[in-house]
């Protein structure tokens, strides 16, 4: 044979090799390095079926679907956290903080940059067989939504509340009540419920909104909600935003500023107590789900609705209550912000933050609620403009 013409052959038979095994080696070449091991898109029909307009960008776009982190040698989880795609909830997830309460609970991550919540099982699938781990399947999830996928937060929860261990509003609206005729949730079960929001955001989504809605979820469901109220923060804009030179580098100690990754070491820590308390330990979700744990609000601390106002030195922001008894929206912009309540006045600190057991039963919905003294004093700190957190909860 010619000598060109064999080197000519040789060099178009190695090519269709290296580009068969680009075909094949799905795991690596989606992955993200070092964050994110793992990494895949979904089937082109599969896109097709959302009726997305951006399907064929999606479909075209080189870049993983969805990201999997596992902890280290992990053969098995026990649970998933799940993130939809919106600004830094990406870096949230690979937040060392986080990253290490998933790998104490044998928990993955999930980052969703395309997604549809009708391809739920689709997407647990892959991750099982991209990863190895059979238990993708039917773990538990706790889930996170922010801004314009805040929504991703609770949805699930409403479509499978027998499969959610806790849901995370980060800037993003709050579950609305009355659920919607489809939801299934609302039967007993006791999701664990946290939205983040600034102070000044949204025109005071806070109170307009947030507040007066977890309360009735409290009213009418088990769900268990609190709310973070975060002074000098508007739609997640902290003082080292993800796309400012000092994310992630050192600041100044200062109570008056929070930094964002106060807020999600705050979220880890509530992450822990959530799979801490709701997971089972005993066993695998291998073949099937799992029952989680249900929770009971007197074995709780509860967190006084106006603590915010009385810890951040605001005047009381308005809050309404129905004939009923629910609690109403302050809707906007019919009334402008800010719009105060009628009444004004003064708490006594030691009154902001108790024991679930030191609070009337009839009147305990009317709270926030964290599981106990540790997260408690975890967010009292994150709200402690003025020093005054021994006041309210000294330390034991």
């Amino acid at each position: 044979m010619n000598r060109s013409l064999h080197v000519w052959m040789t060099s178009v038979l190695l090519m269709a090799s290296v580009a068969r095994a680009q075909e094949t080696a799905e795991p690596e070449s989606r992955a993200e390095p070092p964050h994110w091991p793992v990494g895949f898109k979904f089937p082109a029909e599969v896109v097709e079926s959302w009726g997305d307009r951006r399907a064929a960008q999606i479909i075209a776009r080189p870049a993983a679907d969805v990201l999997v982190w596992t902890p280290p040698e992990a053969e098995r989880i026990r649970a998933v956290l799940m993130f939809s795609n919106n600004t830094d909830l990406v870096r949230m997830g690979e937040h060392r903080a986080l990253r290490q309460v998933a790998a104490r609970h044998e928990a993955a991550i999930v980052y969703l940059r395309h997604f549809n919540q009708a391809s739920f099982d689709v997407m647990l699938d892959l991750a099982a067989e991209k990863t190895g781990i059979a238990e993708f399947r039917h773990a538990p999830w706790i889930t996170f939504g922010k801004s314009s996928t805040g929504r991703f937060s609770f949805e699930p929860a409403w479509r499978h509340p027998d499969r959610v261990v806790a849901t995370i509003s980060y800037h993003g609206e709050v579950p609305p009540y009355p659920m919607p005729d489809w939801s299934k949730a609302g039967q007993g079960e006791s999701v664990m419920h946290l939205n983040v929001n600034g102070l000044s955001e949204w025109d005071g989504t806070w109170y307009r909104h947030v507040r007066p809605l977890l309360l009735n979820y409290h009213r009418h469901t088990g769900w268990l909600g609190h709310q973070m109220v975060i002074y000098g923060v508007d739609h997640s804009y902290y003082a080292d935003y993800y796309l400012y030179p000092n994310f992630g580098q050192p600041m100044p100690r200062d109570h008056r500023i929070i930094r964002v990754t106060d807020v999600w070491d705050y979220i880890a820590r509530f992450v822990d107590k959530a799979l801490e308390l709701r997971v089972p330990r005993d066993r695998y979700p291998t073949e099937e789900p799992v029952d989680l744990v249900n929770l009971r609000r007197e074995d709780g601390y509860l967190i006084h609705p106006r603590a915010p106002e009385e810890l951040l030195g605001t005047k009381w922001f308005a809050f309404r209550r129905a004939e009923n008894g629910d609690y109403r929206v302050i809707p906007w912009p019919d009334e402008v912000t800010p719009v105060y309540d009628e009444e004004q006045g003064v708490l006594p600190l030691d009154r902001l933050i108790l024991p679930a057991s030191d609070v009337p039963e009839a009147e305990r919905s009317a709270y926030m609620w964290v599981p106990d003294r540790e997260l408690a004093r975890a967010w009292l700190l994150l709200h402690n403009l003025y020093n005054q957190a021994d006041r309210v909860l000294p330390p034991p």
